[in-house]
């Protein structure tokens, strides 16, 4: 009795070994992105003005891409060989000016998502088509030179989304490039804005604003991006561009942004092994 329960740790302990040393040879590979956008914008916010106000801005975003965890139960032609998850953070800043050069807003927006997507391979993978449900919040601040009772104005919003895209690999001698296009959606949240008729000081004394559903209907967004992956021997770029409308309000309030950014980043692969010594 005691050689068999002996015998059932050692083999229990031999199966957690060779669960540890083939998680740790074959973990899952995390693609990062980092990159710098700057381009124009076209901006309205009729709570700080009724003109609308053209300009600049740019940021900073990070995103990643990986697969799911393969369960062992399920291993990796299962259900989860084809699904991936994306996540990613966005920082902006920007200025506009009013057409007639007599005022200007600055602003500040965050904003953060994570979204899941199935994927559809073909030509050795080559060519790939995703589609999944995506999840973003974002906060933006605006300020305006020029205004006494309503020097600042701010947006709250959450969104489930749903996002596509489509992306083609090609190679040369000791490069290789791929070309996608990514397009995301809102289809229904929540947003939260200040009310039409309520000044700033109001605010400060916690009279509340407008928190409501959203959707096409009331707040649309449409986000969407092209690029070309550089992958050479040593490092791997992105150029692109990427263009974001939004607009939304009520009847007294009105809110619109349209903006197109030229991109820059670079890419790269990592792993990660926990059980690795330090």
């Amino acid at each position: 009795m005691h050689l068999m329960r002996r015998n059932r740790i050692i083999l229990l302990f031999g199966l957690l070994c060779l669960t540890s040393v083939v998680s740790a040879e074959d973990s899952i590979v995390h693609t990062n992105v980092l990159k710098l956008k700057f381009g124009g914008c076209y901006q309205m916010d009729t709570y700080l003005s009724p003109f609308a106000y053209t300009g600049l801005q740019g940021g900073l975003c990070n995103g990643w891409w990986q697969p799911f965890r393969q369960d062992t139960r399920l291993g990796r032609t299962g259900r989860l060989a084809n699904w991936a998850h994306v996540g990613r953070v966005d920082i902006r800043l920007g200025r506009q000016t009013s057409a007639a050069r007599s005022n200007r807003i600055s602003g500040f927006a965050i904003e953060g998502g994570w979204g899941a997507f199935y994927r559809w391979r073909w030509i050795d993978n080559r060519l790939q088509l995703l589609a999944g449900p995506y999840l973003e919040a974002g906060l933006g601040v605006r300020n305006i030179a020029s205004n006494v009772n309503k020097p600042y104005s701010f947006d709250l919003s959450a969104e489930v989304m749903a996002m596509a895209g489509l992306s083609w690999s090609f190679y040369g001698t000791k490069t290789s490039y791929r070309l996608h296009y990514l397009v995301r959606t809102n289809l229904i949240g929540f947003d939260y804005m200040p009310d039409y008729w309520q000044s700033y000081y109001e605010i400060t004394e916690g009279v509340p604003g407008m928190a409501r559903c959203s959707g096409h209907w009331n707040h649309h967004t449409l986000k969407h991006e092209l690029a070309l992956d550089f992958q050479f021997p040593h490092s791997t770029w992105r150029l692109g561009a990427e263009h974001e409308y939004v607009r939304y309000g009520t009847a007294d309030l009105h809110f619109v942004r349209n903006q197109i950014s030229l991109v820059v980043g670079c890419i790269w692969n990592y792993h990660i092994k926990a059980n690795t010594r330090l």
